[in-house]
């Protein structure tokens, strides 16, 4: 069962924050806020609603986490993986007891798994292809 419920209303009323680096709702125990602002401040990501780009989003609206799925760049795909793997390693060095919590996504070792694949077999294709699809996920908050 999530903590932040199944829609952004419902996390809202949670008091559960979109990261946009997760592409989640999470509770602020699992939310590093400095690492997502680090990753929202890298580049000016784009985000579209359609893979032909016909429908761009401004990286305010995506911020909201009202939007289910999007678009963007294989770039942030990757920098996705690396940022989450830097999340779980800045929670182990703080070593929980509370200070921060790592969810359900970020420590699954499947995603983990996912992400040695897409930084190690995806090389040839160019970094700014939007071929991403990222989808808003509610994840537990649990592992401490």
């Amino acid at each position: 069962m999530s903590p932040c419920g199944n829609t952004p209303a419902e996390a809202r009323a949670a008091g559960c924050i979109f990261d946009i680096m997760a592409f989640s709702w999470l509770p602020p125990r699992c939310h590093d806020a400095e690492l997502a602002e680090e990753f929202r401040q890298l580049k000016g990501w784009e985000y579209f609603i359609d893979l032909n780009r016909t429908r761009p989003l401004s990286q305010e609206l995506a911020l909201t986490g009202e939007f289910a799925g999007l678009y963007t760049e294989f770039e942030y795909h990757l920098r996705h993986c690396t940022f989450l793997w830097k999340k779980m390693h800045r929670a182990l060095l703080r070593g929980g007891g509370g200070k921060m919590a790592i969810d359900s996504v970020t420590a699954g070792y499947s995603h983990t798994e996912h992400c040695s694949h897409m930084l190690m077999t995806r090389r040839e294709v160019a970094l700014d292809v939007i071929n991403a699809v990222i989808v808003v996920k509610y994840p537990d908050c649990g592992m401490e």
